[in-house]
């Protein structure tokens, strides 16, 4: 068990002004099991918010008031008294766009992640994509119509591109051997004024490596809010699954410090 209170504050002075940020005092949060093999049940502050909450699983974005979060993850249907398998205090400002994300480490070991999504606005006619490296696998080259377009990325660490709105043959390769195709998506749509977060998650070596996408729309104009989004996993299409109750890579390859960073406790 472990105890680690991450804070993103610091994280959200690296967002460019102007944008929705500072428009409003709730955040949003989306929350991703990336966790292999294991289903859980989330309780926020004590109270059961997400139930057999199983891997592969993105949820719909909430709003929520800023401030303090206790996170605890417990084994599906397991006594809410035992101890969790994993439990940190998140901190919420005012504004963030965060996502929450259980995973596992480069040895494999399951851990909590935070991240804060950059939903400045995109010039016209281009998306933004981002992708995040949270599986236990080796680094790894990420490709797009066959030009790396994040390369050496290890875990732990996410790029964050603008690129023109259009549909892009993605892969997962091998560092420096595009041949060597870990998976791939043969079609995945970056919308106009959208940032659609890619994250690898599983372990490679056991089989269970997969993709699985959040989209963050309303980037291309002011919005009067923060922007919503959606999640799903790639391997089935995109669904939606709906969260309903919760009190609760110019390219640059990030490890826990630069545009649209990461803190991990």
């Amino acid at each position: 068990m472990r105890k680690a209170i991450m804070t993103l504050v610091a994280l959200m002075m690296l967002v460019v002004p102007g944008t929705a940020f500072a428009q409003s005092s709730d955040g949003q949060v989306t929350v991703v099991h990336g966790v292999p093999g294991l289903t859980v049940d989330v309780y926020v502050n004590d109270a059961l918010t997400l139930e057999d909450f199983e891997y592969g699983t993105v949820t719909d974005p909430l709003t929520l008031p800023a401030g303090d979060y206790d996170i605890d993850i417990r084994g599906a249907d397991a006594d809410p008294a035992s101890d969790p398998v994993l439990t940190e205090l998140v901190t919420l400002p005012a504004g963030a766009n965060a996502t929450i994300e259980a995973n596992l480490d480069g040895a494999g070991s399951p851990t909590i992640s935070v991240w804060v999504n950059d939903i400045s606005n995109t010039d016209a006619g281009n998306g933004r994509v981002t992708v995040r490296h949270t599986a236990a696998a080796v680094n790894v080259d990420i490709l797009a119509n066959d030009g790396v377009l994040f390369g050496d990325v290890p875990n732990g660490a996410e790029g964050v591109a603008d690129v023109p709105a259009a549909d892009y043959n993605v892969k997962v390769t091998a560092v420096g051997d595009p041949s060597t195709v870990v998976t791939e998506v043969p079609a995945l749509t970056i919308p106009e004024g959208t940032n659609v977060i890619v994250y690898a998650i599983g372990d490679l070596g056991a089989g269970t490596f997969q993709l699985a996408v959040q989209s963050i729309g309303g980037l291309h104009t002011a919005p009067a809010g923060v922007p919503s989004g959606t999640g799903g996993d790639l391997s089935t299409g995109l669904p939606l699954w709906l969260l309903a109750s919760m009190a609760l890579a110019g390219t640059a390859i990030v490890a826990g410090g630069a545009k649209a960073s990461r803190q991990r406790g």
